[in-house]
């Protein structure tokens, strides 16, 4: 559409105004002394022999020419903005330029000597305007020209089609306006037009931008602050646009009274969301985000773009951690299935106590391991419950009255099961185990300490039943009825001499923490 556009303007100025077109021309050519470009690592070229390239630096309006240098050629072209850079040989002479709309320029000689390693400025004239430099009386002003805006001033070179043209200037409060009409007749020297600018505060008010969020604020297409922004504005209505990475950008329009301070909160930036689909077995579990905030998961959750950490948990289930990552415009799905709490534990660490009931029975404490329902138990009871006292004779034929002995059993037990899992909290194992007596005992009547240290062992078979009221927390009842295998010489004679016998039934009642 451009070029369409383009070689209308140009058949126009050929046809109806034949004494206007003149044509692709060189308006100036001149050495820039302090341009060190051609001689710099990174923008500097050689030729075939070596040798460094001339860099020609072509301000133009257009872009699509070609060129030729003749004999010598032409080492390489860079497209720029509003310039070409065009590198040639040392001692390059002449060139040709070639446009399909702009015609041609046939053996320009250069008007100095070209040397390798410098850098010169050609003004390429298309033959349908002029150049002309701005300046204007406050340096640095934004200048607009039809409307564009074309940079801060001093504008220099800027190519213009024959005709009138609007310049607006503004610097702060200072403003300046005026028409250039660019004609045929003008010299072919860069016209030269400055900017009368005026004090114009009368119409400004004091403009104050607030914005959360640590947000940029850009106006007229700059970015003009962060957060805020404070400036100096003409009566009348503005826009301006809030950013951030990771949000789409959003307008605010504000009104500017003259003369009076102007204080505007903006709208923050959007943050980009994505969307978060979960199902949850069982479907009512309960999840709270970045743990502080509960989110309902049954319905699809718009977050802002990010990663969150959400806990799941429910009654009677063992509740569990995800991370999710959120993407833009993006649904994150997933399904988060929650384990049944296992009361009755089939892996598990433990340890507890409780009380043996039987003939001499204690406190029992006991320690063990479940892997895969093997069951694996140590214990060791206590005795508390003293015996009759026993009596004690002479072995000599005599059977004369020695000591009066009280004893007290202690057991320590090694048994082996198999945990079978009756309901969601209750549960058996079947045991079988070795078990180790010894009585201690204590003189109730006479001097000598008879039968202490006396021991037996035993075979047990039993059964522990578990119930478990809460997780981690076993309540237990442990039933249990021991053989003798083995016993030594005293406790032959202690059991000779009372009640007491090896093994027998027994009774544990306790509770037993798991891990």
């Amino acid at each position: 559409m451009r070029k369409l556009l383009l070689l209308i303007l140009t058949f126009l100025v050929m046809t109806v105004l034949p004494a206007v077109a003149d044509g692709i021309s060189v308006m100036s050519f001149k050495l820039l002394e302090t341009d060190l470009t051609a001689n710099t690592h990174g923008t500097q070229k050689f030729d075939q022999n070596g040798d460094k390239a001339a860099l020609i630096k072509i301000v133009t309006p257009e872009k699509g020419f070609q060129f030729n240098g003749g004999s010598l050629g032409i080492v390489g072209t860079e497209e720029k903005p509003g310039e070409i850079w065009l590198y040639v040989p040392p001692r390059a002479q002449k060139l040709t330029v070639t446009h399909q709309v702009f015609g041609v320029l046939r053996d320009y000689y250069y008007p100095v000597s070209v040397q390798g390693g410098r850098t010169y400025e050609m003004l390429l004239d298309i033959g349908i305007g002029r150049y002309v430099t701005i300046t204007t009386s406050q340096a640095k002003s934004d200048v607009t020209i039809d409307g564009e805006y074309v940079g801060q001033s001093p504008i220099y070179n800027r190519y213009m089609n024959y005709g009138r043209h609007a310049v607006v200037t503004q610097n702060g409060i200072y403003e300046g306006q005026d028409t250039i009409v660019v004609s045929f007749n003008d010299s072919k020297e860069t016209k030269m037009v400055n900017i009368a600018m005026q004090d114009m505060s009368r119409h400004f008010g004091e403009v104050t931008v607030n914005v959360e969020n640590n947000a940029d604020i850009w106006f007229n297409d700059r970015q003009v602050g962060t957060s805020t922004w404070s400036t100096q504005l003409r009566e009348g209505t503005y826009t301006i646009e809030t950013r951030k990475n990771d949000c789409d950008p959003v307008r605010t329009t504000f009104t500017v009274q003259p003369q009076r301070q102007n204080t505007i909160t903006a709208a923050p930036p959007a943050p980009h969301t994505g969307r978060l689909n979960i199902y949850t077995r069982p479907r009512s579990a309960k999840a709270i985000l970045n743990g502080t905030t509960p989110i309902d998961v049954a319905e699809l959750q718009t977050l802002p773009v990010g990663t969150y950490q959400l806990a799941f948990s429910h009654k009677g289930y063992v509740g569990t951690d995800r991370e999710f990552t959120i993407t833009h415009n993006q649904t994150t799905t997933d399904t988060v299935t929650l384990a049944r709490v296992k009361y009755i534990k089939p892996n598990a660490f433990y340890f507890g106590a409780g009380y043996t009931l039987r003939s001499l029975g204690g406190i029992t404490a006991l320690a063990g391991i479940t892997f895969k329902n093997i069951d694996l138990q140590a214990s060791y009871t206590f005795g508390l419950t003293e015996s009759d006292d026993v009596r004690w004779y002479s072995t000599d034929g005599n059977d004369s009255y020695l000591s009066s002995i009280a004893y007290k059993r202690s057991t320590f037990a090694v048994k082996l099961g198999y945990q079978i899992v009756l309901t969601e909290r209750l549960g058996i194992t079947p045991q079988i185990g070795y078990e180790a007596e010894k009585l201690s005992g204590s003189v109730k009547d006479g001097t000598n300490l008879y039968g202490d240290g006396a021991s037996a062992s035993c075979i047990s078979l039993g059964a522990k039943l578990l119930w478990a009221p809460i997780q981690r927390l076993y309540l237990f009842a442990n039933p249990a009825f021991s053989i003798g295998a083995s016993k030594d010489d005293n406790f032959k004679k202690i059991e000779d001499n009372s009640d007491i016998s090896a093994g027998g039934f027994m009774m544990s009642l306790g509770a037993i923490l798991n891990f």
